[in-house]
């Protein structure tokens, strides 16, 4: 009994892992062929196959826990005939994956991102969702669904035919008696249902999301490798937040408390740069906040003590506002320039990144090579389908580097990433490869902040305040380091480099006047001299004041100001928290916490509006991307 059991279940995943991957992509790969000038090559294919086979993998495991259970009831109760159940379930299953690969397959050249819970927003209004598509377009893809349900479930219900693989209950089949049997039952199944956790989950420290698959520029490739039904369910448990939750102003009301808020022109812009084609260097500094920087008013300021030292060589603005207080939210404010979220996070939604406006893309348009580095898993939370969406042309991860290098639970630590991007722009530099724009996240400031550097944590038994100090520590001498050296070779001349941090660090509560301010300077051969900037700007007007010293419109980021331009005559910043938000102007600074309704930091009614304005603005604005 047992024998038979386990061997169907190894049947049912050779069967569902041969569905994904001999008819489900073969399906999407041939009836997109072509897709935008993209043919798949044998060399892409291979691609395709080994990069979406982890999210494969775990589809198949999500479809093996009714079988697991109703295998685990069946050890139990033996004379319970299950073969009508698990040829139901394999029935709904084959309709089921058989439907979601057609739909995925003919609905792509039209929607252009993968099948997700967009699907069901479409079919409340059938007949527009139709609209486009002719009654024998619809016959065909009836057809082929019939056909293809019809091949699937005999491919998982063959074996149940099958007088080897039969399970149903045979007398000479009892299973014996007696404690240790049962106790041998239980721990196989227990074993059994590890292994198929393992496989949905994967072996990394992160669950597995859709963005693990993305590995290539040409989204198209990166579609393909993704398993619809994956990118379905995973849509459908990370709902979307209902757009006019933060709805508190009529049209009128809203358009006089946003007017002059966020200027996208400027007539004049006050030139800091030598050149307007600089190359130019991204570094987001994991969770640095200027709480670790003397010159930024830190109070840990035997931490940055580095970067301090580097502030007279830069322009810099010590009243900077990080715009969230996650990385996934922060990389969004640093590229697009676009606001952060209270309540979700934007990098979630690949219908949505895909309609924002990005730095590199921006910069790729007036002939600039971008690229994209992060020392750890690129994959995690969809944020290399972001990276490449908002334009970059190259992805640098971990695995770019020898497994000797991997050497901390997040990745390769930053000195060896700052020593390849070192190497990365010489050899541009050899090459006459101009201009170029490179953005780099670092990695070792994050927690557990397991760094090979030893100037706090020097006891046995260290605090988790010394352990953190360190990591921070290690991240402010790699990144000096990196600067010194750089400043020295032949590329310094006509290099920008703009530094950020993608997010304030909780020294104090992140919901905390304190909390949001970051670091932001400008540094390189092309600045015309140092100077200390006091005006208060946000981490999400980067983008805009970039492309204003370049001379370049940037009408598309709506949330992001030329700092520098005449048309910012309200300063100000802005920070979001888990449901709540932080803004700081000329008058003050205010802590709204939306789920109390109230401010639980400097109220005030005037920048309450305010907030609350722009909230509902962003909100707006994300329903309809």
């Amino acid at each position: 009994m047992m024998k038979k059991s386990i061997l169907y279940i190894i049947w049912l995943f050779c069967g569902f892992l041969l569905f994904f991957l001999g008819l489900q992509k073969p399906l999407f790969i041939i009836y997109n062929d072509g897709f935008q000038g993209n043919h798949a090559t044998l060399s892409d294919l291979w691609d395709i196959y080994r990069h979406g086979l982890p999210i494969d993998l775990a589809t198949v495991g999500y479809l093996l826990i009714i079988p697991l259970l109703i295998l685990g009831v069946y050890w139990c109760f033996p004379r319970w005939n299950l073969r009508p159940l698990i040829k139901g379930y394999c029935l709904i299953m084959a309709v089921a994956l058989s439907l979601a690969a057609l739909a995925d397959a003919s609905l792509y050249e039209f929607w252009e991102f993968k099948l997700d819970r967009m699907a069901f927003f479409y079919l409340n209004d059938p007949k527009n969702a139709f609209a486009s598509v002719s009654v024998g377009y619809m016959v065909v893809r009836f057809l082929a669904w019939v056909l293809l349900s019809a091949v699937t479930y005999m491919l998982l219900v063959w074996p149940l035919g099958r007088k080897m693989f039969r399970i149903s209950y045979e007398m000479d089949e009892r299973p014996a008696g007696g404690l240790m049997p049962i106790l041998g039952r239980l721990l196989l199944f227990v074993v059994l249902v590890g292994l198929d956790f393992a496989m949905i989950r994967g072996l990394r420290i992160w669950p597995n999301t859709p963005g693990r698959v993305f590995y290539s520029k040409t989204t198209y490739f990166n579609h393909a490798a993704l398993n619809p039904l994956f990118n379905l369910f995973y849509s459908l448990t990370k709902k979307e937040d209902d757009y006019s939750q933060f709805d508190v102003f009529d049209e009128e009301t809203l358009s006089q408390i946003m007017d002059g808020l966020f200027p996208t022109t400027a007539d004049s812009t006050e030139l800091m740069l030598t050149t307007q084609r600089p190359n130019i260097l991204v570094v987001v500094l994991e969770g640095f906040g200027s709480c670790f920087v003397e010159g930024l008013g830190g109070d840990l300021k035997d931490v940055g003590v580095n970067f301090n030292r580097l502030l007279p060589k830069s322009i810099y603005f010590p009243n900077c506002y990080c715009g969230s207080f996650r990385t996934d939210r922060g990389i969004v404010c640093t590229l697009s320039g676009y606001l952060g979220q209270p309540t979700t996070s934007i990098m979630r939604y690949a219908h949505k990144i895909k309609n924002l406006p990005g730095l590199p893309a921006k910069l790729r348009e007036h002939g600039y090579q971008t690229q994209g580095v992060y020392g750890g898993d690129i994959t995690f939370f969809n944020m290399s389908e972001y990276y490449i969406t908002a334009g970059h042309d190259k992805l640098v991860s971990q695995d770019d580097f020898p497994a000797s290098e991997r050497t901390t639970k997040w990745g390769v630590p930053d000195h060896a990433v700052f020593n390849w991007l070192l190497d990365d722009i010489n050899r541009k530099q050899e090459e006459a490869t101009s201009p170029w724009f490179t953005s780099i996240l670092t990695i070792s400031s994050h927690n557990p902040f397991d760094v090979p550097y030893h100037k706090f944590d020097r006891d046995k038994n260290p605090s988790w305040d010394d352990v953190m100090k360190n990591g921070f520590a290690y991240t402010d001498s790699c990144y000096a380091d990196f600067i010194n050296r750089l400043s020295k070779t032949e590329a310094w001349k006509n290099l920008l480099v703009v530094t950020v941090a993608d997010h304030g660090f909780n020294w104090r509560p992140i919901n905390s006047p304190d909390f949001p301010i970051i670091p932001f300077t400008l540094m390189g051969g092309v600045i015309k001299e140092p100077r200390r900037i006091e005006t208060l700007v946000s981490q999400t007007d980067i983008p805009a004041t970039i492309l204003g010293q370049l001379g370049i419109p940037h009408e598309e980021f709506v949330f992001s100001r030329d700092v520098l331009g005449n048309t910012y005559t309200h300063p100000f910043g802005f920070n979001t928290f888990n449901n709540g938000f932080n803004l700081r102007d000329s008058s003050g600074c205010t802590v709204f916490d939306n789920v109390a309704g109230s401010s639980v930091y400097g109220p005030d009614a005037n920048r309450e509006r305010m907030g609350k304005a722009i909230l509902q603005t962003l909100y707006r604005d994300m329903g309809k991307r």
